[in-house]
């Protein structure tokens, strides 16, 4: 008898420093003496249970407890085990006998919850911690109970509470950081996230967390090796591919999103949000016969709703089969899609058909829903035109005349700069430009940036030594070196539509330089910049309301027009509306301009445009098409809309030779 108790002592030994294998192994051999012991059973089911094997552990349990059922430890137990199988029903009937001990209480409720009974699970935790009130991990339990029970503000009292009793959990730091999410406080769940991944930085959940609030403030660079590390650590949820593929394709890495959203495909064959996702960046890339394909998969998985119909109406819209394309989406409730790029996709195959007013409805509550992203609430859309106007009071003759050395320097030939303002043709015009074999042609890369961070305020300019300048020059081609290398036999056209608000950075660095300056009606380019779904950053903020963009374009346009006249910058104007009538007639001048012999590649701008695949503008599918004259004059359509703006872009329409207001 001696030698069982020694052994059982040996086995608790075990378990108490988790050393499950050695535990079940006494406990199984005093079993075989003992069958019908409950104590050498219940030891042995719980070495079972935590050892990885609950399956095991419960039916020894129960095995004991058919022994002793006034046991309360062991009722527990079994309860314990039933709740590691997922057989939540089972736990409360087991539990039941122990009325209100805190314990069972709290084992109840964590079973409603994983059921989905979430208030009665609330119910249960708020019983328990009415005897533990400062049970930090009762607090945990209660606060995600009431997160799921869309509670948020009680959850975040609840996880406040139990993080204040245990500061150094990453779990609990982590989950208060999901209730302020819930809340949608997202700025205080970033923090907490970021809290929760310093307290435990090996923890794949936490990191899984924060790299998703990341996503949602688009710090993709940064989230991306955060999602990275928690599937490597063993996230397997396909949500963590998902948001992964999201990364990629925001720093235009397509073929690795690609390669994410397939592996969450394969984790997942159902996983509807990764095959939405695989579909939009098809589209994207212009690979419609991939993307009818994709669709196909989908059906055969029995994928087919709502969601699956939006990517089917992306085909038909540009397949020109706009009405049942429209039809299709404004019938369909995705679950997944971003509303903004449902209601995207509505004004815009509106607009094309001539339904105006129903294409202003959805682009408004695009706008609208952009407008309460994260990223669009630090800013109230009016930053970036205070910006320019204070720069504007800068540029003077005589600020320009105090200017230091003036010598050009010719290390490398200088650029040749392509913008105006956004959405005046710029994607168009660089496109077709690339035709030409004499031109390398980048599009909205970071080279004028970083130029403009190495000098500073535009004041600095008037002082800068000629060193100074090289140091401009050499960071501008750096980063144009660092992205990708430039042929040594080509010039030079760096596509930057807001290069009119840097001009005179570009002509302290580069007084040689061409200027390419894209023309549009400016209630067409202010409309159509209001229409587009733009990446949110403080510029962008502007185009959320009407208002705001005729703001930035006023703002912008007064700042390119002082230093078109305080500076001899070398302009060639090209107007949208000319070039889209007359491709030809217009490009001829051009060429003569930029002092290159005439090709006729340059007419071909479709071929060039399918050649280059993925184009990052949201001209992307448009210049893939002949040029069309059908966004000539489309302010027209919206005017009653455009009137509260029409007073500012009024001086502009007059200065540019449009036709007067009052015509």
């Amino acid at each position: 008898m001696n030698s069982i108790v020694s052994t059982m002592q040996q086995a608790v030994a075990a378990i108490q420093r988790q050393d499950f294998a050695t535990a079940q192994k006494l406990a199984t051999q005093a079993a075989r003496l003992h069958p019908k012991n409950p104590q050498i059973l219940q030891v042995l089911g719980v070495a079972q249970a935590e050892g990885g094997d609950p399956k095991s552990g419960l039916r020894t349990m129960e095995k004991a407890l058919s022994l002793a059922p006034d046991n309360a430890d062991l009722r527990f137990n079994v309860a314990k085990a039933a709740f590691q199988t997922g057989q939540h029903a089972k736990v409360e009937s087991i539990c039941k006998p122990l009325g209100d001990q805190p314990a069972a209480l709290h084992l109840r409720a964590l079973a409603l919850k994983e059921a989905g009974k979430v208030n009665a699970a609330v119910a249960l935790f708020a019983s328990a911690l009415k005897q533990q009130p400062g049970d930090a991990q009762l607090l945990n339990n209660y606060g995600n109970a009431l997160i799921a029970a869309n509670r948020a503000d009680d959850a975040i009292t609840a996880l406040a509470s139990a993080k204040k009793n245990e500061p150094k959990s990453a779990q609990i730091t982590m989950n208060l950081g999901r209730a302020h999410t819930s809340a949608e406080r997202f700025e205080e769940a970033l923090e907490l996230f970021r809290e929760a991944a310093s307290l435990d930085p090996s923890d794949g959940e936490v990191l899984f967390e924060l790299g998703k609030s990341l996503v949602r403030y688009s710090c993709h660079d940064e989230a991306l090796p955060l999602l990275s590390e928690a599937a490597r650590k063993g996230i397997r949820d396909p949500e963590v591919f998902n948001q992964i593929g999201t990364c990629y394709a925001a720093l235009e890495l397509r073929q690795e999103a690609e390669n994410a959203y397939r592996m969450a495909i394969q984790l997942d064959q159902e996983n509807l949000r990764a095959y939405l996702n695989l579909g939009l960046l098809m589209e994207q890339d212009n690979r419609l016969d991939t993307l009818e394909r994709l669709i196909a998969e989908a059906d055969k998985a029995g994928l087919s709703g709502p969601d699956v119909d939006h990517l089917r109406a992306l085909v038909l819209q540009r397949e020109g089969k706009l009405q049942e394309a429209l039809e299709l989406a404004r019938e369909s409730e995705p679950e997944f899609v971003d509303g903004v790029l449902h209601q995207e996709f509505i004004g815009k195959t509106a607009d094309r058909l001539g339904q105006f007013d129903m294409a202003f409805e959805a682009f408004s509550k695009m706008n609208a829903a952009m407008a309460l992203r994260p990223e669009a609430r630090e800013f109230e859309g009016t930053e970036h035109s205070a910006i320019i106007r204070k720069r504007t009071e800068t540029v003077s003759s005589e600020w320009f005349n105090s200017w230091g050395d003036l010598a050009g320097i010719e290390d490398r030939k200088d650029p040749i700069f392509l913008g105006g303002f956004l959405r005046s043709g710029t994607t168009l015009l660089d496109t077709i430009l690339m035709g030409h074999s004499s031109l390398h042609v980048r599009e909205e890369e970071a080279m004028i940036a970083r130029l403009e961070d190495a000098a500073g305020d535009i004041a600095n300019l008037a002082q800068m030594s000629h060193q100074e300048v090289g140091n401009l020059r050499q960071v501008y081609f750096a980063e144009l070196e660092r992205t990708a290398p430039m042929p040594h036999d080509q010039i030079l056209v760096d596509k930057y539509p807001l290069m009119t608000v840097r001009a005179a950075y570009l002509h302290r660095a580069f007084p040689g330089a061409k200027y390419i300056f894209t023309l549009r009606h400016p209630c067409d380019v202010v409309l159509s910049c209001w229409m587009q779904n733009f990446r949110i950053t403080r510029a962008m903020s502007s185009f959320l309301t009407l208002e705001n963009a005729a703001k930035l374009y006023d703002a912008t346009m007064a700042q390119w027009q002082q230093c078109r006249t305080v500076m001899p910058l070398d302009i060639h104007t090209i107007r949208y509306e000319d070039m889209v009538e007359d491709l030809e007639s217009e490009l001829r001048p051009l060429m003569k301009f930029l002092d290159l012999k005439w090709s006729d590649d340059l007419l071909d701008h479709q071929k060039t445009a399918k050649d280059r695949g993925y184009i990052r503008t949201p001209s992307y599918s448009q210049v893939t098409e002949k040029v069309y004259t059908r966004a000539s004059g489309r302010w027209e359509n919206y005017r009653k809309h455009l009137e509260p703006i029409l007073p500012v872009l009024e001086p502009w329409i007059e200065k540019f030779g449009y036709e007067s207001l009052e015509n």
